[in-house]
């Protein structure tokens, strides 16, 4: 991963409307027809597809399923963000791709209102509804219900907001915002205890291993309105930007066989057959490796003064080993055999590219972020722009003093980093 690439990339791109494609070559080619084909019938990006099936799948994958690297434990749950302009797809693909998880969801909830209508007329205790698998535009309340009430449901929980901040902007506020995001860390680690005491919860509520994905649209003009301000608290990093690519060309949408794919998956993915699978690397090196260069890049995007972004590229470590598992999970479903123990190291590489392209749709939102409180200029860019100055002035980069460039700059930058800078200006 080049961080300056990336970095330079998001500085110059994050007003633009599209960016490139998500690499979808490591994926099961039905599953990836699929894609295609329900972009194409809704003329949708297919990044928005992608992210969308990916975040879903691993929803359902729920407490069925853990990954570890000997160390570490993680589940499958991902908090991903559709994003985009107004009426610019991002409602219809979600609906669409949730539509057998809804009809399953259907047909759960028709036998819980007959089992609570058979309790009711024989008078005996009412039955609690803990088969749910999605939710929306509920309550913060409602939704710790739920979590508690499916506690033993293999199957995730997932939460579905046309509008994100509909749901974080109005729950936030009744709260602390502290509170609040502190049981949404707990929720995404997925297999931690949340303890929940609330004023209008009737006894404060203890869920062992919640799990919880999140599935929502937001308009980019509107990232700064959530996520400002939760740079350092670890709510922003743990967050999935899917971005729009160019839309795809308006299909004809009569061939089912992609949906029919898509549909068998989900059923397989939710069957009793599937549960209490641990899985492990081929190569725990590989993985450690790829955690190895996150802290190499954390430590450049704090010399150049991007502590918000440092602090996300750390997070990525957790994002490819769930990606990880969820790619190996779909090839194999979609083949029609359970996930065999080990992720191969090729699926680790995928889920790396995956998630480098992910982590430039963080850098962008976080310029949008930036663009609206104004925030200063980097440590790098301030000496970029200092020896520009120089530069016009008729000093040369060799003759520019290290030493009071950083006075100039409050001394926080060292001479050393300087110069780092400077021979990278020198080399272009």
């Amino acid at each position: 991963m080049n961080i300056e690439k990336i970095i330079e990339f998001a500085n110059s791109n994050y007003k633009a409307k599209i960016v490139d494609e998500i690499p979808m070559d490591g994926i099961n080619p039905r599953i990836r027809k699929y894609i295609e084909h329900t972009a194409g019938v809704l003329r949708a990006p297919t990044n928005f597809v992608f992210g969308e099936v990916v975040t879903i799948l691993g929803a359902l994958l729920g407490k069925k399923v853990t990954v570890s690297d000997g160390a570490y434990r993680n589940r499958c749950n991902l908090f991903s963000a559709i994003v985009g302009v107004a009426s610019g797809a991002k409602t219809p693909t979600i609906n669409y791709c949730m539509k057998p998880v809804s009809r399953m969801e259907k047909r759960n909830y028709d036998d819980f209102v007959c089992k609570f209508k058979v309790a009711k007329a024989k008078e005996e205790d009412l039955p609690e509804y803990d088969k749910q698998m999605i939710v929306s535009n509920e309550t913060i309340e409602n939704l710790y219900r739920v979590l508690y009430n499916v506690r033993n449901f293999p199957v995730g929980t997932l939460m579905h907001q046309d509008e994100l901040l509909n749901f974080f902007g109005g729950n936030a506020k009744k709260y602390s915002d502290g509170n609040i995001i502190s049981d949404f860390l707990t929720l995404f680690d997925a297999l931690s205890t949340l303890r929940v005491g609330r004023v209008r919860l009737e006894l404060p509520l203890i869920i062992d291993e919640p799990f919880l994905t999140i599935l929502g649209g937001i308009q980019k003009k509107r990232i700064p309105e959530l996520f400002a301000g939760q740079e350092h608290n670890g709510f922003f990093s743990r967050w999935l930007f899917w971005l729009p690519n160019q839309d795809c060309a308006l299909i004809d949408d009569r061939d089912t066989k992609p949906d029919q794919e898509w549909e068998d998956l989900v059923d397989r993915a939710t069957s009793s057959q599937l549960e209490n699978i641990l899985l492990s690397f081929e190569d725990v090196g590989f993985v450690r490796q790829l955690d190895d260069e996150y802290r190499r890049l954390r430590d450049i995007l704090e010399e150049d003064g991007e502590d918000e972004l440092s602090e996300t590229i750390m997070k990525q470590g957790y994002v490819i080993r769930r990606l990880a598992a969820i790619f190996h999970a779909l090839n194999a479903l979609a083949e029609g055999y359970a996930p065999r123990e080990l992720i191969r190291n090729e699926t680790v590489e995928y889920s790396s590219r995956v998630v480098e392209h992910l982590f430039r749709n963080s850098c962008i939102a976080q310029r949008i972020i930036d663009e609206q409180r104004k925030k200063p200029i980097s440590t790098r860019e301030a000496i970029l722009a200092l020896a520009a100055n120089c530069e016009c002035n008729g000093i040369g980069l060799d003759k520019i003093n290290r030493s009071l460039l950083s006075s100039a700059l409050g001394g926080k930058p060292t001479q050393q980093y300087i110069s780092k800078v400077l021979g990278e200006l020198r080399k272009k």
